[in-house]
């Protein structure tokens, strides 16, 4: 037989296997909604626990970092200076993380400190107090060495006052009398 020449049952062979179900598509549709109700349910019961990320608003990281260093005070009238050395010490460094973006707990002080004067997140003079404050941290906790009470308050007072510096300032609302001041008087004429 040539390859031309059609063969004789290629046409009425044709039958069809199964034949046309014009209800097939109900079943996935009552699952998918089945699924999506299952879903809106459990989200509903979610958010009426207040259990969903974004019903609790984000706490400023200055915020976080003061209510963890009021929470160790207590250590400095307990004479404890090696944990109330590592906890100012690591709540700092989380601090600049949050604040300024540097991977200030997962880097040595030396390593801090090179990445701190490389970028220009930090102002100058807070990069000499940081080195100050962090390699007398690291005196205690590397050394051993001893920390008077005194001397644990001045670096209490270090940290609240580089987070009062830094902290993220809302911009200042513009006064009425400023925007009176620039808007046209009643003599201005519109521009034709």
């Amino acid at each position: 037989m040539a390859m031309n020449e059609p063969g004789p049952e290629i046409i009425e062979d044709i039958t069809l296997l199964l034949p046309p179900q014009p209800w097939a598509w109900v079943w996935p549709t009552v699952g998918a909604l089945a699924i999506a109700l299952a879903l809106g349910w459990l989200l509903l019961r979610l958010h009426r626990a207040h259990k969903l990320p974004f019903q609790h608003p984000a706490v400023p990281p200055e915020v976080h970092a003061r209510q963890r260093l009021a929470a160790i005070r207590h250590l400095i009238a307990e004479g404890r200076h090696q944990e109330f050395v590592l906890e100012v010490s690591s709540i700092l460094r989380e601090y600049i993380e949050a604040r300024f973006g540097l991977k200030a707990p997962s880097l040595s002080t030396e390593e801090f400190l090179f990445e701190a004067e490389r970028g220009a997140q930090l102002d100058p003079r807070w990069r000499e107090s940081l080195a100050g404050f962090l390699q007398q941290c690291d005196r205690v906790k590397f050394a051993l060495a001893h920390l008077q009470p005194p001397r644990m308050e001045v670096l209490h007072t270090t940290a609240e006052t580089f987070i009062d510096d830094t902290a993220s300032r809302p911009a200042a609302p513009v006064e009425r009398k400023q925007l009176e001041e620039n808007a046209p008087g009643p003599s201005a004429t519109p521009a034709a």
